[in-house]
């Protein structure tokens, strides 16, 4: 009778203190488009979707209205309801790809509006991922800046560019010294990190590591092994049958997504590594809640790099050795799931 007892104290206990563990909120920027620019984003959605179940997918914000970016997502949400129906994605706790469609921005206001409804809510942290530049996502949260406690913001390519990278530019866009050129992504990330009422906002700055995804032929590898996976499979090599250069598993913008993933990491702890990579907080006082790129042992000035400019190619080096060190984990992962969710049809 006594051990009964303490078996179930021990069960009421448990059961008081057990809580199940909330799926991340998500809220998507992205410059998605159809042969306007690199298609990566749409890689990236193919990604997003097939671990679409573990999120609360609040939002895709397709900005770049004008280069089909709605039109785009509307594919990979149609080759993802195939998959849903075919392969009974529903019984693994998937969202409807109707109730995914609802939530693909299909202008400016309805961006703003969907972002500023999403960003009030205080019960979970509302994880933005900024796959493109950021002026629509600054415009939004100008209009509420307070709703910055509620949100944690990863951003791919804003800072700064690579020295060698400056030649390909656009010949429209604003030139800077070296050092101080904004990276791909950098229209409008400056009007957010230089406003001090944003200094406290939590902000993971994926600068230079994201590229690790790039090199090497495990991307072209893993792209043709992901191709026979459904009909998301077949959308991510069809996508890219027009661009040559592309037909790997690129998906530049992924990271933002793997660190949310990566069932071993602490989503409180960026300095830890990650599927993402590593990152460090550089400025502790002025900026308690901002991250970005390790720089490993390489000198490196955060607040003026241009004092250490010289040492710029061996901290991106580094910093892609971050993510570069852990995709093999990641990749195992994915061809895992993958393998587990089109076993077989319904």
């Amino acid at each position: 009778m006594k051990y009964l007892l303490v078996l179930f104290i021990g069960f009421v206990f448990f059961s008081c203190h057990y809580t199940v563990k909330e799926k991340p909120r998500v809220f998507v920027f992205t410059d998605i488009n159809i042969n306007s620019g690199d298609p990566d984003d749409r890689q990236s959605l193919v990604h997003l979707f097939w671990y679409a179940n573990e999120f609360k997918i609040e939002g895709i914000v397709p900005d770049r209205w004008n280069a089909k970016g709605y039109e785009a997502c509307e594919l990979a949400v149609d080759a993802y309801r195939k998959d849903y129906l075919a392969y009974n994605f529903k019984t693994k706790h998937y969202p409807d790809p109707e109730d995914l469609k609802r939530r693909i921005a299909k202008n400016e206001q309805q961006a703003i509006d969907l972002f500023l409804k999403s960003a009030s809510k205080t019960k979970e942290p509302l994880y933005v991922l900024v796959w493109g530049n950021m002026q629509l996502f600054g415009k939004a949260l100008l209009k509420q800046p307070s709703l910055a406690k509620n949100i944690r913001l990863i951003t791919i390519g804003t800072g700064l560019m690579l020295e060698e990278h400056i030649q390909f530019m656009p010949s429209d866009w604003k030139r800077s010294k070296p050092c101080e050129q904004l990276n791909w992504n950098g229209f409008g990330r400056n009007e957010i990190y230089n406003d001090s009422q944003f200094n406290d906002m939590w902000w993971l700055e994926i600068n230079w590591s994201y590229a690790g995804m790039f090199p090497g032929d495990e991307p072209k590898e893993m792209f043709e092994k992901l191709s026979v996976y459904g009909n998301l499979g077949k959308h991510l090599k069809e996508l890219v049958e027009s661009q040559p250069w592309a037909q790997y598993f690129r998906v530049g913008d992924t990271p933002s997504v793997l660190y949310l993933l990566d069932p071993n990491h602490d989503l409180n702890y960026p300095q830890t590594s990650s599927w993402a990579g590593r990152f460090v907080r550089p400025f502790p006082t002025e900026r308690p809640n901002y991250y970005t790129d390790d720089c490993g042992n390489i000198e490196w000035d955060y607040k003026d790099p241009c004092n250490t400019w010289h040492n710029h190619s061996f901290v991106n080096e580094y910093a892609q050795s971050t993510l570069i060190e852990k995709r093999e984990e990641m990749y195992t992962a994915l061809l895992e799931r993958l393998e587990g969710l089109y076993q077989q049809r319904k």
